[in-house]
């Protein structure tokens, strides 16, 4: 960990933090190291589980949403998040030869998902600005206004995820064993 930041138990976590964090470990069985560091601040803890449960009712498969996932945090380089999102594309059911491609920053053999890919990584990439021919593209693949506002949903979950990763160096959690990643090495810490 770095910049002083921790790993918060949920006895000892803020009061409103804890409460989150108790749900967290209903519903997976633990908690994750993400959320334990993001438990330093009730309202990132908050904002970050909100948005991943608003996540789930965008108009994406499951696979469409794990590919879009994989695709930010690829451009985001987050370790902590391609290592967790490559079990959970896992465990949707991505296929494998598809999580491969992502995590290496290649194109998907399948059209609509390569189409989602792109899109992903270049909202993330140009931050929002993309162009017309950005959008058109990603709807000719069988894509609407829907879900290119969808995108900016699961983009604002991962910003919260990857930055807080990049923050504090997660470490990863054992669920994470087996599939770490090295990420590109692209981005450079500001001067």
């Amino acid at each position: 960990m770095i910049n002083g930041f921790k790993l918060h138990e949920t006895a000892a976590a803020p009061t409103a933090s804890a409460e989150i964090l108790n749900g967290v470990q209903q519903a997976w069985g633990f908690v994750p190291n993400l959320h334990r560091v993001l438990a330093e601040s009730p309202a990132a803890l908050e904002a970050y589980s909100t948005l991943w449960g608003i996540a789930e009712k965008t108009g994406f498969t499951p696979q469409e949403r794990n590919i879009a996932y994989l695709a930010i945090i690829y451009e985001n380089e987050c370790t902590y998040c391609m290592a967790g999102h490559t079990n959970l594309s896992r465990m949707a059911k991505v296929d494998n030869a598809a999580i491969a491609a992502v995590r290496d920053g290649r194109p998907i053999a399948d059209a609509k998902l390569e189409a989602l890919r792109q899109f992903a990584a270049r909202i993330t990439r140009r931050r929002g600005v993309v162009s017309e021919a950005d959008v058109d593209a990603f709807k000719a693949a069988g894509y609407d206004n829907r879900a290119v506002l969808d995108v900016l949903v699961l983009a604002a979950t991962k910003l919260i995820s990857n930055y807080t990763n990049h923050l504090a160096d997660t470490p990863n959690d054992s669920f994470m064993k087996g599939a770490e990643w090295t990420a590109p090495g692209k981005l450079k810490p500001a001067a």
